[in-house]
């Protein structure tokens, strides 16, 4: 009787109180990838924003102003370096080369949260969605969750305790970036994993009135540090790392047999692979510049340079850099 009565009190405990995910960035168990990680090899190159208002509630206030669309290419700058959205404002951000689908995490996104001087346990974040595009105009959302109590409004100095959130933009502090994984976007015709041309932030909206509120992937109202009436409204954006990408992920695959010669090539490639599905060349931006079923590749009227050959054989993927002469 007394196990029976264990049992059910535990399954009448708040999901809020126990479920947890990856600490803060001081501590086990974390995370957080510091801005200094020779993880990234490449950093955002282009950024566009689409300004929220400062208050959601109050249009005639205005939109959010501070930073520039700049301050959010290249290495985080810290703090004050950063642009800001404002209520559901946007983000989208473009690279040199695009982001593929490696082993582990893919790009990490950095804002400008800090830990609550008088419970240095919470911290103080504004939080965003993250969506990722492979064209430009159809964008897959990453699963985000939240277990942050939603019957009190934190307000504008409330804090957060990371480990209630996951795949949200902003779950770390200033210069450590939070990780995503390809992978946990839910697969899609209309998305191509490892040729991620755009990533795009959305600033959630974090007031709990069902009128104005946001939601999580599992229906969960978001509570964030709202309102926050000021220029510097809603999320801080400081940067996007890319982990792995096109021009730097090269997988030299040894468990398909496959030639590809010559290389360096002045006219035709031959790849030789069993079961062969398709050949795809792309050039240092990540352009696809032509794609075949045959395994003779005529590279011929290509500008000199360096190029990468996709194959897939078999369900398996090789990337290989040849050399235009």
């Amino acid at each position: 009787m007394i196990k029976r009565l264990s049992i059910l009190l535990l399954a009448m405990v708040p999901v809020s109180l126990w479920a947890q995910f990856a600490p803060a960035q001081d501590k086990p168990g974390t995370t957080a990838m510091h801005a200094d990680s020779s993880a990234f090899v490449a950093w955002a190159k282009g950024c566009t924003v689409e300004r929220g208002p400062m208050c959601i509630d109050k249009p005639e206030n205005g939109l959010a102003s501070f930073g520039e669309e700049a301050l959010a290419l290249g290495v985080p700058g810290g703090t004050m370096d950063v642009v800001s959205l404002g209520d559901g404002g946007t983000a989208t951000l473009t690279f040199e080369s695009p982001i593929c689908n490696g082993t582990g995490p893919d790009f990490a996104v950095f804002e400008n949260g800090f830990a609550n001087a008088q419970n240095p346990d919470t911290w103080a974040l504004e939080l965003g969605f993250v969506e990722v595009s492979s064209d430009g105009e159809n964008f897959f959302r990453f699963p985000a969750v939240t277990y942050v109590q939603t019957e009190t409004q934190l307000g504008n100095a409330g804090s957060i305790v990371p480990e209630q959130l996951h795949n949200f933009a902003s779950k770390y502090g200033a210069f450590y970036g939070t990780p995503f994984d390809l992978d946990e976007v839910e697969d899609n015709a209309l998305l191509d994993k490892n040729r991620i041309t755009h990533v795009r932030i959305v600033d959630v909206v974090g007031n709990i009135d069902p009128q104005y509120a946001t939601y999580d992937s599992e229906g969960h109202i978001i509570n964030d540090p709202w309102p926050t009436g000021f220029a510097s409204s809603g999320m801080d954006l400081d940067a996007v790392g890319v982990i792995h990408d096109i021009a730097h992920n090269v997988n030299e695959n040894e468990t398909i047999d496959i030639a590809m010669y010559p290389n360096p090539v002045k006219g035709r490639l031959t790849v030789m692979v069993e079961n062969l599905q398709s050949i795809e060349v792309y050039n240092l931006v990540g352009q696809m510049v032509m794609s075949s079923m045959s395994s003779v590749i005529d590279f011929g009227n290509l500008n000199e340079g360096v190029y990468f050959v996709r194959v897939t054989a078999d369900g398996m993927t090789f990337t290989k850099r040849v050399v235009k002469q």
